[in-house]
């Protein structure tokens, strides 16, 4: 039940208990708990009367050893609970790794600045699962998961080769791929009101995946310097930035992006200066102009 805007934390009185949440939709988590149950304080809630699992995902939550992040592919990686030891496959992490079989939805909420007030992101569903070594709460290694999610009920976009295309082709493919061509929303950061939830994935669309690099030019965007090496394929490697988060619809735009190096990326990301330096960023990427201006 969508309120008159998304940047509005839906309460008690504007949920019912059908599960249908809408992507970019701002929630109030006491609310969710309030209807649906499970646990409010932990990152994985699984509500006892419901076939539903909620995940929630912050920067808060690497103070405690926990690593979430959005790959090229679209995939979300999503780490376990357990924030000290070693994690064990039980409770949550089971919960996550078994809801195919117990036919179980997992839905993705993001913290914002705001206490207790989370976006939704969308319904994913478990495609794989990764042991790697983080640090726990008290900076000691241990073993732990991270799940791999992708999007439920997204549309691929078929594409042809682009290799070849100059980057007014690129640009005008990556336009004609963004959610906002179908919806007439625009490519700006925090208006949230863009696509459907059926063509709301979050991933990168390779399309505008292929335009930013092209833009670069094998330079990073941010440091202005080369890339740091030369893929197996021949191209400069550099990876792109959404410079809005997705869940805060920031959309899959040729304008939303912006092809950094590893290490401007992990700046922007981890740095203590992160959101300043996205701020530069994103001033770089309103004086750039499209290809045919």
């Amino acid at each position: 039940m969508p309120s008159a805007s998304k940047l509005d934390p839906l309460s008690n009185d504007d949920l019912d208990d059908d599960l249908d949440f809408t992507p970019g939709q701002r929630y109030d988590r006491k609310a969710l708990h309030d209807i649906y149950g499970g646990q409010r304080y932990r990152g994985i809630a699984t509500p006892a009367e419901y076939s539903a699992v909620f995940l929630f995902t912050g920067d808060s939550g690497e103070t405690y050893g926990y690593e979430d992040e959005f790959l090229d592919d679209g995939t979300f990686l999503y780490t376990g609970e357990g924030t000290e030891g070693d994690m064990t496959m039980n409770e949550g992490n089971a919960a996550i790794n078994s809801h195919k079989q117990t036919g179980t939805s997992l839905h993705l909420f993001e913290n914002t600045d705001e206490a207790w007030v989370v976006t939704y992101v969308g319904e994913f569903e478990r495609t794989g699962v990764r042991e790697a070594r983080l640090k726990d709460k008290n900076d000691e290694y241990r073993d732990a998961f991270r799940f791999e999610l992708e999007p439920v009920g997204g549309e691929e976009v078929e594409l042809d080769d682009t290799d070849g295309d100059d980057l007014q082709s690129l640009y005008e493919r990556a336009k004609a791929s963004s959610p906002q061509s179908d919806s007439g929303g625009s490519s700006g950061g925090s208006s949230g009101g863009s696509s459907t939830s059926t063509r709301n994935r979050y991933s990168r669309s390779q399309a505008v995946r292929d335009y930013a690099l092209a833009h670069a030019d094998g330079v990073c965007q941010g440091c202005e310097e080369d890339a740091p090496f030369i893929t197996k394929s021949g191209d400069p490697y550099l990876e792109v930035h959404h410079l809005y988060r997705r869940a805060d619809g920031g959309a899959d735009d040729p304008e939303n992006v912006i092809a950094l190096c590893a290490n401007c990326h992990r700046r922007v990301h981890e740095g203590e200066d992160g959101d300043a330096f996205n701020e530069e960023l994103i001033q770089k990427a309103e004086q750039r102009k499209s290809p045919s201006n």
